[in-house]
């Protein structure tokens, strides 16, 4: 629920203007979330119901996201989301560990955290970062660092996510700090991008592309929102990589989207 809700709040942020009368029903949704949010963060002081690191964290990310949805429309809500995002961030820092370690009988095996927390906790300091500009938060995103080399983005895997997120500051800011993540970000698109050298991604008889056997089209719908937003970074500053011996542009990012989407509606 909180990863559903952070990347309907990133789908606003960055499509906002082209969702005419549908963005007040974006607001709505993401409200209603975001209201559930922060009765599991504020009932009890000093506690959230669903901890620890990755369920908090996301929770923290979900709850950043939304206070930039709302910054300019309803500022005072704006503020009471972020203050409760970094709260519920710093529980996620003080209580490290995987939410399925506790609850293994009810969570595995189809919604054990399998990545991990530290994803989470990159996810939620780089929204903090994107929704603060914070000093305090940038340091955190370094620290996690940009290591992992993800060929998936989902629910449970938010390092792609956090490194396309991040990526914006070098892309379109010329933030040599944040490069390291543009690399990162270079170098999912190289294995999930099907022509690449390097992929990883498979497709069906039909032609969509396929991740894993269980409920595929989560990952296809996650991955094709990264292969959409990195293309339109990618197209502000005319920034272009290769992948192997094959050269990408935002026009082969934004194919390969049209053609996962095309094959989508027609399956």
């Amino acid at each position: 629920m909180a990863f559903t809700t952070t990347m309907l709040s990133w789908s606003t942020i960055e499509y906002g203007k082209r969702m005419g009368p549908q963005m007040k029903e974006a607001r709505a949704a993401i409200r209603y979330a975001a209201d559930y949010f922060l009765k599991c963060a504020t009932s009890t002081p000093g506690r959230l119901y669903n901890p620890v690191s990755d369920v908090a964290a996301e929770t923290a990310a979900a709850l950043a996201a939304a206070s930039i949805v709302f910054r300019k429309v309803d500022p005072s809500y704006s503020k009471l989301l972020l203050r409760t995002a970094q709260k519920v961030y710093q529980f996620a820092l003080q209580y490290q560990g995987s939410y399925s370690n506790s609850l293994v009988s009810a969570a595995c095996p189809f919604y054990c955290s399998y990545s991990g927390f530290k994803d989470e906790l990159l996810w939620g300091a780089a929204w903090l970062f994107r929704a603060t500009n914070a000093v305090y938060y940038y340091k955190l995103v370094k620290s996690l660092g940009a290591d992992d080399q993800p060929d998936i983005f989902s629910w449970d895997n938010k390092y792609a996510g956090a490194h396309v997120l991040l990526s914006k500051r070098a892309l379109l800011n010329g933030d040599k700090n944040f490069d390291q993540y543009r690399q990162e970000a270079d170098n999912f698109m190289c294995k999930v991008l099907l022509n690449s050298p390097p992929s990883t991604t498979q497709c069906t008889q039909g032609g969509l592309m396929f991740k894993l056997p269980e409920s595929n089209l989560q990952y296809v719908t996650a991955i094709t929102f990264l292969l959409t937003t990195y293309s339109k970074y990618m197209s502000a500053t005319k920034h272009t990589f290769n992948c192997g011996n094959v050269f990408i542009t935002t026009n082969t990012c934004r194919q390969a989207n049209i053609l996962v989407q095309l094959v989508h509606e027609l399956t």
